[in-house]
């Protein structure tokens, strides 16, 4: 028979929110349950991007840890927590992120700088199925403010993840001009290709996006 535990990570899977909710009102305490990896069901619920299945479990969650924290920009808890374990800045969740993975990925711009301004490895590389650094999660949600925080305290523009990704392949590939300018401006190398031979160019044609299109175009054009 599945434990409470079990049931709840299947219902949050299946993205079912009345089911999440019938679970914890039975039991409340199943919100502080962690799976197999030891990610929290919180944080599981986060990555749906479910308002209703994030609300059911967070309201029974009597503190965040750090990583969820940073990922909802609790900034008062994530400075508690801080100050009270200096080494959770650089430690990594069971899915192998750190905090500022995290706040990166869902674009908690304040989160992100206090997390720098504690130690935080701007270029720590993730450990678990997405290998980048915290500029990759930004860039993979669009977060141009949060990448500018990033180059602001050296991030490395150039720094690739699996399959030979850079930044700026994704910020192309995304469309996302912002991004595309920041990186640019601190010196990304917008001639690189991925392990599959697609350049910056390619990726930001196939965007569809004009604008970021030809500003890689001018780029190129203008390269000796």
């Amino acid at each position: 028979m599945a434990s409470t535990s079990e049931d709840l990570f299947e219902a949050i899977e299946a993205g079912d929110g009345g089911g999440v909710e019938t679970i914890l009102a039975g039991d409340p305490a199943a919100a502080a349950s962690r799976d197999a990896n030891g990610v929290s069901a919180l944080m599981r619920a986060l990555y749906r991007f479910d308002k209703a299945l994030i609300d059911a479990v967070k309201k029974r969650v009597d503190a965040l840890d750090v990583f969820e924290a940073a990922a909802f920009g609790d900034v008062d808890r994530l400075t508690v927590l801080l100050e009270e374990d200096p080494p959770l800045v650089t430690s990594y969740s069971g899915d192998g992120f750190t905090a500022l993975h995290f706040a990166a990925f869902f674009g908690r711009f304040e989160a992100a700088e206090l997390l720098i301004q504690r130690g935080a490895e701007v270029d720590a590389f993730g450990r678990g199925w997405m290998t980048g650094t915290a500029m990759h999660s930004a860039v993979s949600r669009l977060h141009s403010h949060v990448v500018r925080i990033l180059l602001e305290a050296g991030a490395n523009p150039n720094v690739r993840q699996s399959a030979g990704w850079t930044p700026l392949h994704a910020a192309a590939a995304n469309g996302d001009l912002a991004s595309v300018d920041l990186l640019l401006d601190a010196g990304a190398d917008f001639t690189a290709t991925n392990d599959e031979g697609r350049s910056v160019g390619d990726l930001a044609t196939e965007s569809g996006d004009e604008a970021t299109a030809d500003r890689i175009r001018s780029k190129l054009q203008m390269a000796p």
